[in-house]
């Protein structure tokens, strides 16, 4: 199921899916780790909280034939310097409904020390750089699950781990929620008690001029 979302002029959105494409870096203590080969246990580097264990790890494939029937289910592409200097620092690419941390001083109407947590869809478009790509072969994304919300780099560009909320639980394949169950037993069912992040999160934002 790929959830639907009416915006307030009626346009109806289809949020798509989460995740990192295979190829991503993430860092570790050791060094920078492709997301393929990231473990349960393995440490990775967070923006706020230092060296977290990776408590989960689960992946979700999208046949070519399931993007050309819904591209919603395609990755959105990020080419070096789409976001920002270094962000990301070399071609990323993401679900659409991956939300990325984009400093404030890339939104017309948030103060520059202010960075929110936005889906790869809405900046999908806003230059040359950043784009929905759709794949001639299946796509597998990758999802990482920590005690609670972490901002992560992938490729240098900062983005959100899995957080449960309405349009991630609406999306997430019911065995995948059953590990969630396994892994989190003192969790409640829908995950109402699971830590909320800690960035602002945006919908349709507006981006202010490109950069040098």
């Amino acid at each position: 199921m790929t959830l639907a979302k009416t915006i307030t002029d009626g346009t109806v959105v289809k949020a798509g899916v989460r995740g990192l494409c295979a190829g991503a870096n993430v860092r570790t203590p050791c060094g920078p780790r492709r997301i393929e080969f990231v473990r349960k246990g393995d440490l990775i580097v967070t923006r706020d909280n230092g060296l977290q264990p990776v408590r989960m790890i689960w992946t979700r494939t999208i046949t070519a034939t399931e993007m050309a029937a819904d591209p919603s289910l395609s990755p959105v592409v990020l080419k070096p310097r789409a976001i920002g200097p270094m962000m990301p620092q070399k071609e990323l690419a993401v679900g659409r409904a991956h939300r990325l941390l984009i400093p404030g001083w890339r939104l017309e109407d948030e103060d520059d020390a202010t960075s929110c947590l936005v889906p790869a869809r809405d900046v999908a478009g806003i230059n040359d750089n950043a784009f929905v790509e759709r794949q001639e072969a299946d796509v597998t994304y990758y999802n990482i699950v920590f005690d609670e919300p972490q901002v992560f780099c992938a490729n240098g560009l900062p983005i959100e781990s899995f957080s449960p909320d309405d349009e991630t639980m609406s999306e997430t394949p019911d065995t995948v929620l059953q590990q969630l169950r396994e892994t989190f037993p003192d969790r409640s069912p829908g995950f109402a008690d699971y830590p909320a992040p800690r960035y602002k999160k945006r919908e349709r934002v507006s981006y202010t001029p490109d950069f040098a």
